[in-house]
């Protein structure tokens, strides 16, 4: 498309629907992913006229499944941090992008998702109904869908309400604490002619990022000196490459303990001296100061016990989480801000201050051995593997750790790997499913980020279920016709693992604990996964024996590096115990 500078011939555009990709380009929106429907006419007659004219704007990304759609902008926004947008089909396609509205919410993702809205006329107008569904998808309160899960909503409407509404819209989304934001779109008014000579005006609204309050950062500091064993629990990912080096410089100059429970996104390396693993079980008892860095659920309340002495401090965007209903971890000290903010405040407070004396950090960092019981850990899920001619996932996360050592390179983990067997050292390198648990995330979110990265290794590895909900199908014909060559890992134990494990955990001596087969959790027959992929041609292969698992890894990165195609492996792991 053309980047005339020369936009006066945008004064010509017909009609209000025509202004939308145009203005998102403003807004430095690059790409915007859609399922389109009956109610895109307008949207797809702007483009075309837009296109004939020159004029810039977001390109397109047809993308066959809201689902997939939702995920791709998710993944994208998650290694490029740039604002993400995504365009549905009436109410029908907004209930199918629900799950990753509530995915992009539970982890601050922001995207503008917008949607047609059913014509309100069934005749007299331009746009009013012209088929049966204008009848059977109009709702008393579409934006109902999502609203909870929205920072913001709104319908348009009058045209000329268009470019400031996408104004506010990223705004909104972008603006601390981030999150998607939606707006409705109704036929008839995208259809109106509408003035557009400021179309390329700069935006209306300029976003807010908050910084930390400094005193609340001093007196953190003074609490800081005073602890004899201070830990620190983060589970989402650093903001940017500066914070997250930041942050692993801290906790190591000052003996920090680390804490990666369930991390969602990677704040420190994992071979970083303080990081204790994902188990806070054997320090929380034992830490006098407890620092829960962004962190929406740090520890497991059922079993696992704090010092009544120990002081914690929330700290992070939204730092109680106003958003759910009950999260009662307490707080001594609540400090709110985005992430690269406080790191950066806090690391400059500690270093001025320079009163944690040499001999006491050695004191804190004898308190914990991780990397020791790590490496062993490894080396051991790896021998079991051998020994009894088994594969495990914790084996597979193992042998793929050790092969990524090499790589550049980004994993997105739905029920997959085991993020201390795998390791990972960089910003922007882990990421797992949302606590939201909308499943079916990690495929179309590696797309996503392979479109933002493509010079990147993009691995998306997932338990079979998982997989089965990522509507694999339109995924694999996005991955062929967008020419992303990621790499899937179906890690398939035939079996909804984690509701079994559910199941046998809160009933270990139960009725459904004697049953061969733990009803309701079987997903037996398994497809085959290696077809599913092959039809839209990708590589695929089987493994079942662990002699294998190696090679046909390296085999799989091979073919998206220099064949340029995506690759499936199915791997056959052992049922959950």
């Amino acid at each position: 498309m053309s980047e005339n500078n020369d936009h006066n011939s945008a004064n010509s555009l017909s009609i209000a629907g025509g202004l939308i990709l145009p203005r998102l380009k403003v807004l430095s929106i690059e790409h915007i992913y859609v399922n389109s429907g009956t109610d895109f006419p307008p949207i797809i007659e702007g483009l075309a006229e837009a296109t004939f004219k020159g004029i810039p704007f977001s390109e397109p990304i047809l993308v066959p499944h809201e689902h997939v759609a939702m995920g791709m902008a998710y993944g994208n926004y998650k290694v490029s941090r740039s604002p993400q947008a995504v365009i549905l089909h009436t109410n029908v396609g907004l209930a199918n992008a629900t799950t990753g509205i509530i995915n992009a919410a539970c982890e601050n993702v922001p995207i503008i998702v917008m949607s047609g809205r059913t014509p309100v006329t069934e005749t007299g107008r331009f746009g009013s109904r012209t088929v049966p569904i204008g009848w059977g998808q109009e709702m008393f309160d579409q934006a109902s869908l999502i609203r909870e899960a929205c920072k913001w909503e709104y319908e348009v409407r009058f045209p000329e309400q268009l470019m400031e509404l996408l104004d506010r819209a990223y705004a909104m989304a972008n603006s601390t604490p981030k999150g998607p934001v939606y707006l409705s779109l109704p036929r008839e008014v995208i259809s109106m002619k509408v003035d557009n000579q400021k179309l390329f005006s700069k935006p209306g609204f300029a976003t807010f990022e908050s910084t930390p309050d400094v005193d609340k950062i001093e007196l953190l500091c003074d609490w800081l000196e005073q602890s004899s064993f201070p830990l620190l629990i983060t589970q989402r990912d650093c903001d940017d490459e500066s914070s997250f080096g930041k942050l692993n410089a801290l906790i190591e100059k000052y003996g920090m303990a680390t804490c990666t429970w369930w991390a969602t996104g990677l704040t420190v390396s994992t071979e970083n001296p303080c990081h204790i693993g994902s188990n806070p079980q054997p320090y929380l008892e034992n830490a006098d100061l407890i620092l829960v860095l962004n962190s929406p659920a740090p520890w497991q309340p059922s079993i696992h016990k704090i010092s009544n002495k120990a002081k914690i401090v929330n700290l992070g965007p939204d730092p109680l989480f106003s958003r759910f209903p009950i999260r009662n971890f307490g707080s001594d000290l609540t400090i709110s801000g985005e992430v690269s903010a406080i790191i950066a405040e806090l690391s400059t407070q500690l270093e001025k201050r320079n009163k944690i004396p040499v001999d006491k950090v050695l004191k804190r960092k004898n308190t914990f051995t991780g990397q020791d019981k790590k490496r062993s850990d490894r080396t051991k899920v790896v021998e079991n593997s051998i020994k009894y001619g088994v594969i495990t996932k914790q084996a597979v996360s193992s042998v793929l750790g050790q092969i990524l050592h090499d790589f550049d390179s980004t994993v997105f983990s739905e029920l997959g790997a085991d993020l201390d067997l795998l390791g990972r050292t960089s910003h922007g390198s882990w990421f797992q499913e949302p606590y939201s648990g909308g499943l079916g995330w990690s495929f179309p979110s590696a797309l996503g980020a392979k479109m933002a990265k493509p010079e990147k290794l993009i691995i998306a590895i997932m338990g079979d279920g998982s997989y089965l909900f990522a509507n694999p199908t339109v995924c694999h014909q996005v991955a062929e016709a967008l020419r992303l060559p990621i790499l899937v890992v179906v890690l398939n134990n035939r079996e909804w693992g984690a509701v079994k494990h559910s199941v046998l955990n809160m009933f270990p001596d139960g009725f459904a604990s004697r049953m061969n087969n733990v009803p309701l959790t079987s997903l037996e027959p398994s497809p085959d996964f290696c077809k599913v992929a092959s039809a839209s041609n990708a590589w695929s292969q089987r493994v079942d024996v662990f002699s294998e698992l190696k090679d046909v890894l390296l085999k799989g990165i091979e073919v998206t590096m220099n064949e340029q195609r995506a690759a499936l492996i199915e791997v056959l792991v052992e049922s959950t115990q």
